[in-house]
């Protein structure tokens, strides 16, 4: 396990399991519901789809999966209560949370480059 710190106990269990396991987490499914509002079916069906485990970084627990319509980074952190998540849809990403303009958490650029390395020089990264 990746960061400086161990994942709550709530959470210690999700790791190296499929990202769809932290989408229907008590705490994250009802945020991950209404931030995908209307594009609802197309997450759902990419948090579906094949993927890498879930992994731990420096606080966030994070994974994608996919489908060949649509792929989808989800991570969470604990401590915050905030979520990230991305949609990939016909070539190019059509949601962010958070937006494509405001700064993603700097500890999610190791965790998006195996989401899609051109990512790191697309977004802006913040603390």
């Amino acid at each position: 396990m990746a960061g400086t710190a161990l994942p709550p106990e709530e959470f210690s269990g999700l790791i190296g399991q499929p990202v769809l396991a932290l989408a229907v987490h008590p705490a994250v499914f009802p945020r991950l519901r209404v931030m995908s509002a209307g594009r609802q079916r197309v997450v759902s069906d990419g948090l579906r789809g094949r993927g890498p485990a879930l992994g731990w970084h420096e606080g966030w627990l994070h994974g994608w999966a996919g489908t060949a319509e649509a792929r989808v980074f989800l991570a969470y952190e604990p401590s915050a209560e905030q979520l990230a998540l991305m949609l990939w849809e016909d070539g190019r990403p059509s949601l962010f949370i958070p937006p494509r303009w405001a700064p993603w958490p700097e500890a999610l650029r190791l965790p998006l480059r195996g989401f899609n390395p051109e990512l790191e020089a697309q977004l802006r990264w913040g603390a």
